[in-house]
């Protein structure tokens, strides 16, 4: 089974790559207009690099989602009972 954080990440990845498909929005030009490193960008949405958290607000800011919104999209990825299943 993959553990806690490679599901996390993956999941945090998928948010974000499905927000930029959905709004068409170019990688390159996000990244360029919203001064994220792509090499950075990249990583986090195929779940190899933990986002820091400064990186992750920039990048759900750009993409113009609250955090609230951000945190209902990446419920939605998430496997069922995800929280409880450290215990």
């Amino acid at each position: 089974m993959q553990d806690y954080d490679d599901i996390l990440l993956k999941a945090i990845g998928r948010v974000i790559s499905n927000e930029l498909k959905r709004k068409k929005l170019k990688f390159t030009i996000f990244c360029y207009e919203n001064d994220i490193s792509k090499t950075t960008l990249y990583m986090i949405m195929k779940g190899k690099n933990k986002a820091y958290v400064t990186n992750l607000f920039k990048i759900i800011n750009s993409l113009g989602l609250s955090y609230k919104e951000f945190g209902a999209l990446l419920d939605k990825e998430l496997p069922k009972n995800f929280m409880n299943s450290e215990e």
